[in-house]
C-alpha cells in the first residue's frame, strides 16, 4: 500500500541530525543568533510611521475612491476664492467646535446669554494668532470670494443680531437679503415648536472653521494654525458654555500619540508577566531538573524576534502603524509556545543519555510540530497580506515574518541555551549556582529543607525502561487524573452535548454579525476627539451626509422629456428610507427653471436661449452663483458634459445605516436610465463597511484551504489533515459568534485576529492530532491520555503565555487594543477548548485506528506487505489462525524512523520496518 507522511519522516530525520549538530556547536548558534537580532535591530534608527486613517482603514481600491476622482476632475473647488463646504471633494483642513450650554445656566443654546458666549469664543477663535509666522485664521481660510467660510457663522450673527425677535427655521433657515442657511448641519439636539419647522430650543451649536490645503505651502500654514486651535481650545473655560473640539487631522494624531504613551507600559507589564510565568513554569522541585533561566531564555528569543522584523521592516522602508504596534504582545506571547514544546519534548528524554543524544530527541520529537505550526501561523498571516486593507497588509506582512523569526530563534538561541542547561543538568549541577548537588543517597543526614532543594539526581527518575518518570505535576495530572476522566463514556457524551452547543450558539452569533468599526471608537477614551466625535454622532446625526448626484453623461437638458427624466431620477433619490424629500435636496436645475420664470422671453426649450440664459444670467446672479460649480460645461461652453445634484440623508446614526445608506444610493444610481455617480467623502471609509466581510471570507478560505494543503504535506495520513481542517472550522465558526455576542464588530482588527485564528487553529489541534496518532499505545483511549500527558501542559502553557502577553491590552484606553484583546483571548480559549476537551473525546471515539497485519506479520523479520485493523491481541491470533502466534508485544526500534517498531514473541525480537499507518 502507498506510504504516507514522507515527508514528515524525513523532517524527523533531518531534526534528529540537527539536534546533534546543535549539541556539538552550541556556541556558533548562540552567538549567530545574537549578531543577527543586532545587525536587523540596527534598523530601528529608521523607524517610520504610518497614521493616516484612510490608508490604514479604507481598501486601497475603494469605489468611494474611484467616485472622489471623478468629482475632482469634473467639479473642482479652489479653496482660496471658491470654496463651499457642501461641494468640497475631501474633508480638507479644518477646526471644529461643538458649544453645549452648561445644565446650570440653560438647556438652549439659542438664548441670549449662551449666543453671547458663543460669539465671544468665535471672536477668541479668529484671533488667535501662532507662534511660528503669527498667523491669524483670516491669513489661512478657505473663502468664498473674499470671505472666510465658517459654517454655522451665517446662522450664529443672525441670531445674535435678531434678539429677542429671533425665529429660527430647521432644517433651513431664512436670512435676510432673500438667502437661506441649512441649519440642520449647524443646530444639533433640536425640538421643534408644535406644528412648525421653528426650533423651540437646541442642544448644541457645531461651528466648523475651513481652511486653505489645495496647494503644499497652504496646507503646511494650515497645519500651524490647526496645532494653535488646538492649544487654544485646551486652554478654554467658560462658566456659561461647555465645548468640545476637533481638526482635520486630529484623530489621527490622536491615535499616534495614545500608542506612543500605552505602548511601553503595556510592553514592559506585558513582558514582566510573561518573564514570570514563564520562570514558573519551568520550575521543579528538583534543583538539578528546574530551568527557570531557560524560561527567561525563551521570552528573550521571542522578544529578539520582534526586534529583528520591525528593524528589518524599517530598513525595507515599510512603515510601522498604530495596527502593527499590537504585533508584539501576540509574538512574543506565541514565541514562548515553542519554548514550552521543546521544553517538553526534553522533559520526556531519558536523562540517562548523553546530552547530545537527548538533544536529538527532543528536536526530533517537537521540530516537525513546532515547524508544522511555524509554517501554518507565518502562511495565515501570508494570506491576510493578499487583502485590499492597507493597514491589515502591513500588519500581517510584520507578523507572519515576526512568528518566522521567533520559530528561528527558538530553535537556534533557545535551543542552544538548552544545550547548555542540558550540560549542566548533565552533570548534576543547581540551577541557580551552578554547582554540583549532592545525591540523595548522599544527603540522607541533611536536613528535611536541605534533601528538597539541594539534591537532586537528574538520572533519579529515569527508571530500566530507560524513560523519565520524574515527571512535572501538570503532566502527572494529565497523565493520571484528567486523561482517564476524559475517556469515560459519560463524558465524552458530555463533550459531544457542549460542542454541538457550542456551535449552536457560534452559529447564531454569526446571524447577528455587524461590519466596520465609527471612527470615533478609533480615539483614546477619554481624549479631546473622543468627546467631541461622540457629541458629533450623538447630536447631529439626522442631519449629516448630503450626498451628491452627478450625471455623467451629456444631456439635452433644455429637451423637456429629458428634464423630465431627470426630475424623476431626483424622485427616486429621494424617496428612499434614507433620505428627504424634495425640500431638503438641491437642484440647480429646479432653481434655473424656476428663476426662468422671472425672465421674460426666455425659451428653456431651445438649446441657445437655455445655454444663454444659464451661463449669462442665472450664474452671474449673487447668491445663485455658487451653482456653477455644480455643472461641467464642455471646453466651447456649448454643451453640458455632466452636472450634479444633492439628496439629504436622515438619522444616518450607526454604522449599518452607513453601511445601508450608501448601498441604496449606488444601488439606485446603477438602476436609472441616466448614466448616475453618487459621492460624498465619507463614502471613502463607508467602503470598509462594504469590503471586511468579502475580504474576510476570502482570506479565510484561501487561509483555510492552505492549511489543508500544508496538513496533507506534513501530516502523516491525509485523515489527520482532515481533522485539522474541521478544527480551523470550528474555532473560527465559534470565535466570529462569540466575538458579535461581546459587542465586537468585524472590522481591521478583528480581521486581523480571525486570519490569526487560523493559524492558532492549527497549532492547538495540529500538535494533540500529531501525538494522537504517533502515539504507541493500541486502545483509542489510551493515545488520548498519551496526547494530553505528552501535549496537555505545553498547550495548557501555550495559552496561558498567548494570553499573558495580550492581557495587558484589556485595559487599554483604546477600542482598537481592547478588540484586539478580546478576539485573541477567544481564539485561544476555544482553541485550548478544542485542544484538550473537544480533539481528545472525538478522537477517542472517531479517531484514526492503527493497521497492523493481517497476514505475513505472523513470521518474524518478514516485511509487512498488507494491513487491516485488529484492536486486541486476541484478535490478531484470531486473524493469524490459532496456534501461528504467541504472545507478543510492540516497542519502538531505536535509530528507525517512527513509526518503526520490532515484534518481541516468545521466539525472540526482530527488527523490521513495520509502518503502522491509520485508517
Amino acid at each position: 500500500m502507498m506510504e504516507h507522511g514522507v515527508t514528515e519522516r524525513w523532517m524527523r530525520h533531518a531534526f534528529q541530525k540537527f539536534g546533534r549538530f546543535l549539541a556539538r556547536h552550541p556556541h556558533a548558534f548562540l552567538l549567530s543568533s545574537l549578531l543577527i537580532a543586532g545587525i536587523l535591530g540596527g534598523g530601528l534608527f529608521f523607524l517610520g510611521n504610518e497614521g493616516s486613517i484612510e490608508k490604514l482603514y479604507t481598501p486601497e481600491n475603494g469605489q468611494g475612491k474611484v467616485e472622489r476622482e471623478y468629482v475632482r476632475t469634473h467639479f473642482p473647488i479652489n479653496d482660496s476664492e471658491h470654496f463651499l463646504p457642501s461641494r468640497a471633494v475631501t474633508a480638507g483642513r479644518y477646526g471644529a467646535v461643538i458649544i453645549r450650554p452648561r445644565r446650570e445656566v440653560s438647556d438652549n443654546a439659542l438664548e441670549k446669554a449662551v449666543v453671547d458666549a458663543v460669539v465671544s469664543l468665535h471672536t477668541n477663535i479668529s484671533e488667535l494668532v501662532t507662534q511660528e509666522l503669527g498667523l491669524r485664521y483670516a491669513d489661512v481660510c478657505a473663502k468664498w470670494q473674499t470671505n472666510c467660510v465658517v459654517s454655522g457663522l451665517d446662522l450664529l450673527d443672525f441670531t445674535a443680531k435678531s434678539f429677542p425677535n429671533v425665529t429660527v427655521g430647521y432644517p433651513w433657515t431664512s436670512l435676510p437679503g432673500g438667502l437661506r442657511t441649512f441649519s440642520g448641519a449647524i443646530l444639533g439636539d433640536v425640538t421643534l415648536k408644535d406644528g412648525a419647522e421653528t426650533v423651540k430650543k437646541a442642544g448644541a451649536i457645531k461651528l466648523v472653521y475651513h481652511l486653505r490645503s489645495s496647494q503644499e505651502e497652504d496646507d503646511r500654514r494650515s497645519e500651524m494654525w490647526e496645532n494653535a486651535f488646538l492649544e487654544k481650545m485646551a486652554d478654554f473655560s467658560s462658566d456659561v458654555i461647555t465645548v468640545t473640539w476637533s481638526t482635520s487631522h486630529s484623530l489621527e494624531t490622536e491615535i499616534a500619540e495614545m500608542t506612543t504613551r500605552a505602548v511601553p507600559n503595556l510592553a514592559a507589564y506585558t513582558v514582566s508577566m510573561l518573564m514570570a510565568f514563564a520562570v514558573l513554569s519551568c520550575v521543579m522541585r528538583d534543583p538539578v531538573r528546574s530551568k527557570p533561566f531557560l524560561g527567561m531564555v525563551g521570552v528573550l528569543g521571542a522578544g529578539m524576534a520582534v526586534m529583528a522584523t520591525v528593524g528589518l521592516f524599517s530598513y525595507c522602508g515599510v512603515m510601522f502603524n498604530n495596527l502593527v504596534a499590537a504585533m508584539p504582545f501576540l509574538v512574543i506571547g506565541v514565541g514562548v509556545d515553542n519554548m514550552f514544546i521543546l521544553l517538553a519534548a526534553w522533559r520526556r528524554t531519558s536523562p540517562r543519555r548523553s546530552v547530545e543524544e537527548r538533544a536529538a530527541d527532543t528536536f526530533t520529537e517537537a521540530g516537525v510540530s513546532i515547524t508544522i505550526t511555524a509554517m501554518t501561523n507565518a502562511l495565515a498571516f501570508a494570506v491576510g497580506a493578499i487583502t485590499s486593507f492597507p493597514g491589515v497588509r502591513i500588519f500581517c506582512m510584520y507578523s507572519g515574518v515576526a512568528v518566522l523569526f521567533a520559530y528561528l530563534f527558538q530553535i537556534n538561541f533557545f535551543g542552544a541555551c538548552l544545550i547548555y542547561d542540558g550540560i549542566r543538568e548533565h552533570q548534576n549541577r543547581h540551577f541557580l549556582t551552578c554547582l554540583p548537588v549532592p545525591l540523595p543517597t548522599q544527603a540522607d543526614r541533611s536536613g528535611c529543607c536541605q534533601r528538597s532543594c539541594c539534591t537532586g539526581d537528574a538520572a533519579a527518575g529515569a527508571e530500566k525502561d530507560g524513560k523519565d518518570h520524574n515527571d512535572h505535576l501538570l503532566m502527572q495530572f494529565f497523565k493520571n487524573y484528567y486523561g482517564p476522566f476524559m475517556t469515560k463514556k459519560w463524558v465524552k457524551v458530555a463533550v459531544f452535548a457542549m460542542f454541538f452547543g457550542y456551535i449552536g450558539v457560534g452559529c447564531w452569533g454569526c446571524t447577528q454579525l455587524r461590519e466596520g468599526v465609527p471612527l470615533s471608537k478609533l480615539a483614546g477614551d477619554g481624549s479631546y476627539i473622543a468627546r467631541y466625535l461622540d457629541q458629533d454622532d450623538r447630536y447631529f446625526s439626522r442631519y449629516d451626509v448630503r450626498v451628491g448626484v452627478m450625471v455623467t453623461e451629456r444631456l439635452d437638458y433644455w429637451n423637456p422629456d429629458v428634464r423630465d427624466r431627470l426630475e424623476d431620477m431626483l424622485a427616486d433619490f429621494e424617496d428612499t428610507e434614507f433620505t428627504y424629500g424634495k425640500n431638503e435636496s438641491e437642484s440647480w436645475l429646479r432653481v434655473y427653471l424656476k428663476f426662468a420664470e422671472q425672465i421674460p422671453g426666455l425659451n428653456l426649450t431651445d438649446k441657445t436661449s437655455f445655454m444663454t440664459g444659464l451661463k449669462e444670467v442665472f450664474l452671474k446672479t449673487p447668491g445663485l452663483d455658487r451653482y456653477s460649480y455644480d455643472i461641467h460645461f464642455s471646453e466651447d461652453g456649448s454643451e453640458i458634459l455632466a452636472s450634479r445634484f444633492f439628496v439629504q440623508t436622515k438619522e444616518i446614526d450607526d454604522t449599518l445605516r452607513e453601511k445601508h445608506m450608501m448601498l441604496k444610493m449606488r444601488g439606485v444610481a446603477k438602476n436609472e436610465p441616466v448614466r448616475t455617480m453618487v459621492y460624498h467623502p465619507a463614502f471613502v471609509y463607508f467602503d470598509q463597511y462594504t469590503a471586511i466581510l468579502p475580504n474576510t471570507l476570502q482570506n479565510l478560505g484561501i487561509a483555510t484551504v492552505a492549511m489543508l494543503f500544508v496538513s496533507l504535506i506534513l501530516m502523516p495520513h491525509p485523515i489527520h489533515a482532515v481533522w485539522v481542517t474541521l478544527a480551523i472550522a470550528s474555532i473560527c465558526l465559534g470565535v466570529v459568534g462569540f466575538m458579535t455576542l461581546w459587542g465586537t464588530n468585524l472590522d481591521n482588527i478583528s480581521m486581523i485576529s480571525l486570519i490569526m485564528c487560523i493559524g492558532f487553529s492549527v497549532d492547538f489541534s495540529a500538535h494533540f492530532i500529531y501525538s494522537f496518532v504517533s502515539a504507541e499505545e493500541s486502545s483509542q483511549n489510551a493515545k488520548a491520555v498519551h496526547a494530553l500527558y505528552s501535549l496537555g501542559v505545553p498547550i495548557l502553557q501555550g495559552s496561558i503565555s498567548t494570553v499573558l502577553g495580550v492581557a495587558a491590552l484589556s485595559n487599554a484606553p483604546s477600542y482598537g487594543f481592547r478588540t484586539f484583546f478580546k478576539t485573541v483571548f477567544l481564539v485561544v480559549v476555544f482553541g485550548l477548548l478544542h485542544g484538550i476537551v473537544f480533539l481528545p473525546a472525538m478522537l477517542s471515539c472517531l479517531g484514526p485506528k492503527l493497521k497492523i497485519c493481517k497476514t505475513t506479520c505472523c513470521t518474524p523479520g518478514e516485511k509487512i506487505h498488507r494491513v487491516t485493523p485488529a484492536k486486541s491481541t486476541t484478535e490478531l491470533k484470531e486473524i493469524c489462525r490459532e496456534g501461528a502466534v504467541p504472545p507478543f508485544s510492540l516497542t519502538p526500534v531505536e535509530g528507525t524512523i517512527n513509526p518503526a517498531y520490532e515484534i518481541s514473541t516468545e521466539r525472540g525480537a526482530s527488527p523490521f520496518p513495520t509502518i503502522l499507518t491509520p485508517d
